[in-house]
């Protein structure tokens, strides 16, 4: 089925886009991965689209301030993964974002909208969330940004306003004792969606005892899900497999799963500690190049 006709607008500053966007009450198309497919299903029929595409300063990675990474919202999943300081620095999340989809969704889909859709299946989230990424936001009124666990706040509902769009988001600088791993459950093909995802972003002394650990559970809620209560488990600790089954077990109180195509409640609420076990061991065993080089020393 082909896509209804609608007049594309193309504002040159996210300022500009954001007028249009209140002014034709529509919402703007980034890598348009998603509207064009609900387009097409007749789910949304907008007279008018605001392309981002011409705004400059909106895509590619880039030094942020604050030390670390910076991710322009138009910066495609593909260009994300295969860039060089995400690869070096922040493997976790080039590692998630080749689980995508395949390589042809991952060329167009942009991070800004994927985050924009707040669909709960969606892999990055989980990662981002994970590192300690923020979301910056943008419109006629301003400039704000938050951290991306707040950004999601229900089912296919997030805290950006109507007339808002997603500038990017940033990645506190990398630790170089730290590790992570991303790691998903497929009921159908590996590019389908997850039936439950969890990053794990852990960072461990030069002892291999945990000073930090971040746990996020993906597709198993209807928001990605920040487990509470790690750090107090594995604070001092060595990941071990008993350390790694008492995070598991936060899952239970902690996990309100949503059923869909890829697996009942309940089957999610049982792979789901399965899973964050298993992530977390990984993630402790990938032990950073710099650390084991000094442990030699």
């Amino acid at each position: 089925m082909g896509v209804p006709r609608f007049e594309l607008l193309e504002p040159v500053t996210y300022e500009e886009a954001s007028r249009l966007i209140s002014a034709h009450e529509t919402i703007p198309l980034a890598g348009g991965t998603a509207i064009i497919s609900m387009m097409r299903q007749r789910l949304f029929n907008p007279s008018h689209i605001v392309s981002l595409h011409k705004i400059s300063g909106l895509g590619g990675v880039s030094p942020a301030k604050s030390g670390g990474l910076s991710i322009g919202a138009m910066a495609t999943l593909r260009s994300v993964e295969i860039h060089p300081a995400v690869r070096s620095q922040y493997p976790l999340l080039s590692e998630t974002l080749s689980s995508v989809a395949n390589v042809r969704v991952r060329w167009s889909a942009t991070v800004g909208g994927n985050l924009a859709h707040g669909d709960y299946r969606l892999d990055p989230p989980g990662a981002l969330i994970a590192l300690g990424a923020r979301v910056r936001l943008g419109s006629a009124r301003g400039e704000r940004e938050l951290q991306l666990e707040d950004f999601f706040r229900g089912f296919f509902e997030t805290a950006k306003e109507d007339d808002e769009i997603i500038l990017g988001v940033d990645l506190p600088p990398t630790d170089e004792e730290a590790s992570g791993h991303y790691l998903k459950f497929t009921s159908h093909a590996s590019a389908d969606w997850p039936c439950v995802g969890v990053a794990v972003y852990i960072k461990e002394n030069f002892s291999g005892k945990c000073e930090s650990a971040r746990v996020v559970l993906t597709a198993a809620a209807q928001t990605p899900l920040l487990l509470e209560g790690v750090d107090e488990i594995l604070s001092g600790e060595a990941v071990t497999e008993a350390a790694a089954q008492k995070v598991a077990d936060l899952t239970h109180s902690q996990l309100d799963s949503i059923e869909d195509s890829s697996g009942s409640t309940w089957y999610k609420r049982e792979i789901a500690p399965v899973l964050v076990r298993r992530a977390l061991l990984e993630a402790a065993r990938r032990k950073p190049k710099a650390r084991d080089e000094r442990r030699k020393n």
